[in-house]
């Protein structure tokens, strides 16, 4: 269980949260309930009812909508230091999308009605809050524009760039071809042909279940 020091540290990597004094992340850190969840555990489904948002400690969860054709259709994948299901906080009474854990992960859990007392007696974070749905938004709009205007080459670039942020390295233990190609709307052919393709010509290697980038701004270069 983390101690309070540790839940302040959290919850400063956060936009609303960021610009609240010591006392006042205290004052949220001492109403998260930490969870633990294992690989391949569903957090929420979409349509849920729900009254929690959360924040994620240690791990990785997939962001997923599924088609009225049942298809799958992965929206985000999260990692250390980042926050989901905040719809719920913000007025919406169920989420619009299933969170599935993609290895063991740490997770602290702040119910709605904490929340609302909280902004009830600092309205000051609306502003974080404002700050924090703008950029959920850009980044879905980022996502509109780029599948829809991307080849496939570039659509599997900027995946793995994402994906790896700045560590160089893609993890695909729970992240296979086919989930890639969910992610992008292409076929599993198609990432495959990529990938394969991308590593013949220097920019990836494949090591077993890990796709890692040697070097990530001559990779980014590609999609100039």
């Amino acid at each position: 269980m983390a101690t309070i020091d540790e839940n302040v540290r959290l919850l400063k990597n956060f936009t609303v949260f960021e610009n609240l004094t010591r006392k006042q992340l205290e004052e949220i850190a001492e109403k998260l309930i930490p969870r633990k969840y294992t690989a391949g555990e569903t957090i929420f489904f979409e349509e849920e009812q729900g009254d929690k948002m959360f924040f994620l400690r240690q791990g990785r969860v997939k962001i997923l909508r599924t088609s009225t054709q049942g298809k799958e259709q992965i929206i985000k994948f999260l990692g250390d230091a980042e926050v989901f299901g905040e719809v719920v906080i913000f007025g919406i009474d169920s989420y619009p999308v299933t969170a599935i854990c993609q290895e063991d992960s740490e997770i602290e859990v702040l119910n709605r009605k904490d929340f609302r007392d909280f902004y009830l007696s600092h309205p000051e974070i609306g502003l974080g809050m404002l700050e924090t749905m703008a950029q959920k938004l850009y980044y879905s709009q980022g996502m509109i524009k780029s599948l829809s205007l991307q080849d496939s080459r570039s659509k599997v670039i900027q995946a793995l760039l994402q994906l790896t942020q700045e560590e160089g390295t893609v993890e695909i233990k729970e992240l296979n071809q086919q989930e890639l190609a969910n992610f992008l709307s292409l076929t599993r052919e198609t990432v495959s042909r990529n990938l394969n393709r991308l590593k013949k010509e220097g920019y990836l290697e494949i090591s077993g279940r890990e796709i890692i980038i040697p070097d990530r701004d001559k990779l980014k270069a590609l999609l100039s």
